[in-house]
């Protein structure tokens, strides 16, 4: 996580320093912009410049075409950085609160403003879920507490009197040796 900060600071650091440099050349970036909004190629602008022109001169506008097409294609891998960066952020920032949710905790999902509607809607189905489900074991729980009521044992005459009557009848006294 530290590296993936370092990388967005140094990133966004680059980005502020071509953002400096194209603010303090505006012009640069006119002289450009039609070959890159009508792609001639470098070739074809240099047939369009007249004759009479130094080769020195030439080569000082190929050279700072080729600067500016550099400092713009840097520019657009920059901000493809930054656009990854904010796509770990909230995949990071999801699975968090993913995590939370799995734990009970209640979240505000519409207080994050950085998630999709799509990443906003899954996390609302499993807070809904998780409750539903929370509700269930509960509710077994409750089932199960309630105590069983069972039916007392028989008193009728008999169930062990019987037996111990007969026990009674038959017993047989045995002799006492005699005392000596």
């Amino acid at each position: 996580m530290n590296t993936a900060k370092q990388a967005g600071q140094n990133t966004r650091d680059l980005a502020q320093k071509i953002a400096r440099q194209m603010a303090e050349e505006p012009l640069e970036i006119l002289k450009d912009a039609g070959t890159q909004v009508a792609g001639v190629e470098a070739g074809k602008l240099q047939e369009n410049y007249p004759q009479n022109q130094d080769s020195g001169d030439t080569a000082k506008i190929t050279g700072q075409e080729g600067e500016l097409a550099d400092k713009a294609k840097s520019a657009r891998r920059m901000e493809a950085l930054n656009r990854e960066i904010r796509d770990i952020h909230k995949q990071d920032l999801f699975n968090d609160l993913q995590r939370k949710i799995s734990q009970g905790v209640d979240i505000p999902v519409a207080d994050y403003s950085e998630l999709s509607m799509e990443q906003k809607q899954v996390l609302k189905a499993q807070m809904e879920a998780y409750k539903n489900q929370s509700e269930k074991i509960q509710n077994e729980s409750a089932f199960r507490e309630i105590p069983v009521v069972r039916s007392r044992p028989s008193r009728r005459f008999g169930a062990g009197q019987k037996q111990e009557a007969e026990k009674q009848q038959t017993r047989v006294e045995k002799p006492v040796p005699p005392s000596g």
